[in-house]
């Protein structure tokens, strides 16, 4: 990547926006925050956007030329925000509208990959959860059954991010029941997976370029919400991959980016199964950029500092006009 002043941006307002009204609003607060310090750092015309509801939202979008957004969840990453920026025609970062929509939502995004032949664990998406007419449609390459009690699995809502509403259903840990009830606290259609057991790995886009994949390792069952913003027992490192599972590695999580539209820069998280195989979990448009976040850890194996992080991301947004 070019070593970039801030030059093309001209004499562009840039606003951060952020906050949002999501389960994901501190930590966009925190992203947020972590941006406009980066742009202040570099002598950007920049301001802060604290949206707190969506009718409010339409209102703030006014007095600035492009929007750095930081929103994550609901508002920043289902399209709703990039509708409304699209339609004042105000240049933002990341993906666009339809795209966001798509990758938001978990059963979606897999049910795409299963069409373009992307590895992704067997699921089955449940519709209405939890209530009368709850409706449950499989997903899977075999004949078992993954909402049956003596698999293990993972429950989480399909729309929602950060790990809110997850859980893992084990043999004598756990029921489907208990976790569609927490699910369903943030949406009412749940996704049911199979669990794979194996190494959580993180991989960044940015741009044309797929960034060295971070492998996680957490303390706990798997990599939830106290695991990414609250332990400092989790553990963060290079993936170790011998040069031919790097390549294999980077053409999925190439190709599971572009296969829902998605452009500038996200993040796709997936397993190292015991196998050495890989299994894509999910994508983030809006990934999270405080203090612990991936991408930045990501793009520091790179080489590329935060505030050239944030000034490529900026570049790739004023490159879609």
């Amino acid at each position: 990547m070019k070593n970039r002043d801030s030059s093309f941006l001209g004499n562009k307002k840039v606003a951060v926006l952020m906050g949002g009204w999501s389960a994901e609003r501190e930590i966009s607060l925190r992203s947020g925050n972590a941006v406009l310090k980066s742009l202040k750092e570099m002598q950007i015309n920049a301001k802060a956007i604290d949206l707190v509801s969506p009718e409010g939202s339409k209102l703030q979008l006014e007095d600035f030329d492009i929007a750095f957004i930081a929103l994550h969840g609901r508002g920043g990453e289902d399209g709703f925000i990039q509708e409304l920026l699209t339609d004042k025609e105000i240049l933002f970062t990341g993906s666009k509208t339809e795209a966001c929509k798509l990758a938001m939502n978990k059963v979606e995004t897999k049910k795409v990959w299963r069409e373009f032949s992307l590895p992704t664990p067997d699921f089955v998406e449940i519709t209405k959860a939890g209530k009368s007419d709850m409706k449950i449609t499989p997903f899977l390459s075999g004949s078992d059954d993954i909402t049956a009690l003596d698999k293990s699995f993972v429950v989480k809502p399909a729309n929602e991010g950060s790990s809110y509403g997850i859980s893992i259903v084990k043999p004598g840990e756990g029921s489907l029941e208990e976790a569609i009830i927490e699910a369903v606290k943030y949406d009412e259609t749940v996704l049911a997976e199979a669990f794979v057991d194996g190494i959580e790995i993180t991989v960044t886009i940015l741009g044309d370029r797929v960034l060295p994949p971070v492998a996680i390792e957490a303390k706990g069952a798997f990599y939830d919400y106290e695991a990414k913003y609250l332990s400092n027992e989790t553990k963060y490192s290079l993936a170790n991959l011998d040069p031919d599972n790097l390549i294999t590695l980077k053409n999925f999580c190439w190709h599971a980016f572009k296969s829902l539209g998605c452009e500038g820069w996200g993040r796709v998280d997936l397993i190292k199964d015991n196998n050495n195989n890989f299994q894509l979990i999910e994508i983030n448009t809006v990934p999270g950029l405080t203090e612990t976040s991936l991408v930045p850890k990501s793009a520091a194996l790179e080489g590329i500092s935060f505030n050239e992080l944030i000034l490529e991301i900026l570049h790739l947004a004023c490159a879609k006009s």
